[in-house]
C-alpha cells in the first residue's frame, strides 16, 4: 500500500491516488505513510482533498503535520474546494479531522475557522459541545 501511494503522489497520478483512498484499502494507512498524506494534502494536482481529510477524520491519523493543509483547504475554497455547494461537505470535514488531532495546533486553527462566522463551520463545532 505504502509504495503504491508514494508511487501515485510522486506521479501525480489521480486515478492511483483515488485507489489508494478505497476505504478499504484506506484501514492499512499507519504513521509511516504520514508524510505522504502530508503531501497530497498540499497538492494541486488532483480534486481528492475532500477524500483524504475524510480518511484523516475517519481513521484517526492524529498528527499535526496535517493541521496546517488543513486549515489551508478550509480557507481556500476556490484552489481546494471547488466542489463544495452550500453544505461545503469539504470544509465540515476539515472541522472534523481538527477535532480528531485534538492538538493545540489543531485547536487554534478551529479557533480561525470558527471566527469565519460560517454557519457550516458553526454547525459542526455544536456537534462536539
Amino acid at each position: 500500500m505504502k509504495e503504491t501511494l508514494r508511487k501515485a503522489i510522486e506521479c501525480e497520478n489521480e486515478q492511483e491516488l483515488i485507489q489508494c483512498l478505497d476505504f478499504t484499502v484506506a484501514k492499512k494507512i499507519d504513521s509511516t505513510q504520514y508524510d505522504l498524506i502530508e503531501k497530497a494534502l498540499v497538492g494541486r494536482w488532483h480534486s481528492q482533498h475532500e477524500d483524504i481529510i475524510n480518511t484523516i477524520y475517519l481513521e484517526n491519523l492524529k498528527d499535526d503535520r496535517f493541521v496546517e493543509p488543513i486549515l489551508n483547504i478550509a480557507l481556500n475554497r476556490e484552489i481546494y474546494r471547488r466542489y463544495d455547494d452550500e453544505l461545503e461537505s469539504t470544509l465540515r470535514k476539515c472541522v472534523h479531522a481538527l477535532k480528531i488531532i485534538n492538538s493545540d495546533k489543531a485547536n487554534s486553527a478551529l479557533t480561525r475557522l470558527e471566527e469565519l462566522n460560517n454557519e457550516n463551520v458553526s454547525l459542526v463545532l455544536e456537534m462536539y459541545k
